[in-house]
């Protein structure tokens, strides 16, 4: 039962890459962006992801291996979320979410409608500079790093059930909490955009789930798209992709310009496989190349989730794995060299993690054990 919320209440979320303004991008109504221009990618060394490796639990462990697959080990003695860990721009921090193990839920929880805490803390990659940043009645609506690492924007919820919760920006160096007066319920998925501005996250109305854009200040909240969800701003800050309904309500990628004009659907496929009732599976997840010229994505059109790739147009759809049972959680390095993602083969007790050529060569298994990888300093 734990897991089945955990599943539903986690939502991947990435992070765009960072600033320096060059230019301008134009959109029809007459309004201005600034360009940026990706950092320098940092040199990754590590890869952090959450695995079950206690004996006879369920819990998940966080847990930090060398990019090469060696010296796996754990960086905090705690039960994790089963969420991807959130890095830092520069690569050295990682957010996280502890939650009760399965013992202390059982013992603590008996009713599936009772709260549970989540805390949200912040560590490095070593293990050291643990920092509890905030908690919660249950688990966090993503999180993201501000383009500077100074801030940190989260979705804090106040109690399992509650339809709305608090969209939070987090000072690092001041330790301040401000509540934004965001709109909508069930919010989740906010990300700054790259030149740290505004803010684009997910909530639900009355009227279906949509996505929302608010500046930092606070100001300026206001519907952005419409029956959409998973913003991901691009790494130049000129256009972010999303997921809406697609051919028979499966999920599938769009793309807009900043200013919500010029929607486009990128992807059209389906999974051949429909139960009775549900939507067939579709595409989703999408991550930009730190380039902004690609857009890796998970696509069930072969019925089994599988790493796709395509030029950030939508043309070029090529697949890139070919799952035994499933692939996914993509994550493309720094370098713009190689995808992290992981996968579900026969010879793995449940998924591990797995490191690709961004052409979808080279694959080689780094870990037999663990989930949502990301890499870090």
């Amino acid at each position: 039962m734990k897991k089945s919320v955990f599943l539903l209440i986690c939502i991947s979320c990435i992070f765009a890459l960072s600033q320096c303004n060059k230019g301008e991008f134009s959109c029809d109504d007459g309004c201005f962006v600034d360009a940026i221009v990706p950092n320098v990618p940092f040199d990754y060394s590590s890869v952090a992801f959450i695995a079950r490796i206690t004996d006879n639990s369920a819990d998940w462990s966080f847990c930090v291996m060398d990019k090469s697959g060696n010296n796996m080990r754990k960086i905090v003695d705690m039960t994790v979320a089963c969420s991807k860990p959130i890095r830092s721009r520069s690569g050295q921090r990682l957010l996280f979410s502890a939650v009760p193990s399965d013992s202390q839920y059982v013992e603590s929880h008996p009713s599936f409608g009772e709260p549970f805490i989540s805390k949200l803390y912040l560590v490095t990659a070593d293990g050291t500079g643990l920092s509890l940043i905030d908690q919660s009645f249950t688990l966090f609506g993503c999180a993201d790093w501000s383009p500077d690492d100074t801030q940190i924007v989260y979705l804090k919820y106040l109690e399992l059930n509650s339809s709305g919760g608090e969209l939070v920006i987090y000072n690092i160096a001041d330790k301040v909490h401000t509540i934004l007066q965001a709109d909508g319920e069930y919010k989740s998925c906010p990300q700054f955009s790259p030149d740290g501005k505004q803010i684009v996250y997910n909530a639900s109305t009355k009227t279906g789930c949509h996505i929302f854009k608010i500046d930092v200040d606070g100001e300026n909240n206001h519907l952005f798209i419409s029956n959409a969800s998973s913003p991901k701003w691009s790494p130049l800050g000129d256009k972010i992709a999303y997921l809406s309904s697609g051919k028979d309500g499966s999920s599938q990628i769009f793309v807009t310009d900043v200013c919500g004009h010029n929607q486009k659907q990128l992807t059209t496929t389906t999974s051949p496989r429909l139960w009775p009732g549900w939507a067939p599976d579709g595409n989703g997840d999408p991550q930009w190349t730190p380039d902004g010229k690609k857009i890796v994505y998970v696509s069930s059109e072969n019925e089994k989730a599988e790493i796709f790739i395509m030029n950030a147009d939508g043309s070029k759809q090529t697949r890139l794995t070919k799952a035994e049972y499933w692939d996914g959680s993509p994550e493309v390095t720094p370098d713009g060299k190689y995808i992290l993602f992981h996968s579900r083969r026969s010879d793995m007790m449940e998924s591990g993690i797995c490191m690709m050529k961004l052409d979808g060569s080279n694959q080689v298994v780094l870990s037999k054990v663990g989930s949502n990888p990301v890499v870090c300093r």
